[in-house]
């Protein structure tokens, strides 16, 4: 693959490319719109530690952070499917209460992470 057209395919979709290289291939490294670090050529995400940091530390919480998004994102998947099949406005009211919640949640998450 042609790293140099990876990469600007990275730009043209709003990355930002970084200071920083990669640790295994040299590449410049980019931040996405998610805030996720990325190198092109590896085709991988990648985690950068301040000074002093503890690099499980970071990996641990890299992991919890994922794992809760994933059950937020599992959440508003099964709201949707009973939000859709509810009829009573009650409950419709309820459901769609809690999924302002969980978007809300989410969102906070995913600006944590960055």
């Amino acid at each position: 693959m042609d790293w140099a057209k990876e990469m600007a395919k990275l730009l043209r979709s709003g990355a930002t490319m970084l200071s920083y290289n990669c640790p295994e291939c040299g590449s410049p490294l980019f931040r996405l719109k998610s805030g996720e670090i990325w190198c092109a050529r590896c085709q991988r995400r990648v985690v950068i530690l301040r000074e002093g940091e503890d690099e499980s530390a970071v990996v641990e919480q890299e992991l919890l952070w994922d794992q809760l998004e994933g059950s937020i994102l599992e959440k508003l998947s099964k709201l949707s499917g009973l939000l859709s099949a509810e009829e009573e406005p009650r409950r419709v009211r309820e459901i769609a209460e809690s999924i302002s919640t969980l978007l809300a949640s989410l969102q906070r998450l995913r600006r944590l992470k960055r």
